[in-house]
């Protein structure tokens, strides 16, 4: 697939759980990706780097969920550590606990799993 790549998104992903499918999350681009209506909302990736990080290549993940009232809300900020091809694990305080993989990542998808 021409663009496609394993590297880290950035930005704001919403999940299309319509076309997840074989333990595949996928996401699309918030602010340009038009979804179907949904009741029962949709999960928010959010991708970026905490203030003077990038030479160090570290990122963040902050998830968000609908709130009470539908609205986004967000939960806390975790910390991706690279562990190469791909995978990162996802740190907190208590040290590395889960592991994502990106398996695609396009400027109009990204899919990853959960381990």
């Amino acid at each position: 697939m021409h663009g496609m790549t394993t590297a880290l998104p950035s930005g704001s992903w919403t999940h299309s759980f319509e076309e997840d499918a074989d333990g595949i999350e996928v996401y699309r681009p918030t602010a340009t990706f038009v979804f179907p209506p949904s009741r029962k909302g949709r999960k928010v990736l959010e991708f970026g780097a905490p203030a003077g990080a990038m030479a160090q290549g570290a990122a963040t993940l902050t998830p968000m969920a609908p709130g009470p009232d539908d609205r986004p809300r967000a939960g806390p900020v975790t910390r991706l550590v690279p562990l190469g091809m791909g995978r990162y694990a996802l740190g907190d305080g208590a040290g590395a606990q889960d592991v994502i993989d990106i398996v695609e990542a396009t400027p109009d998808v990204l899919r990853l799993s959960r381990r």
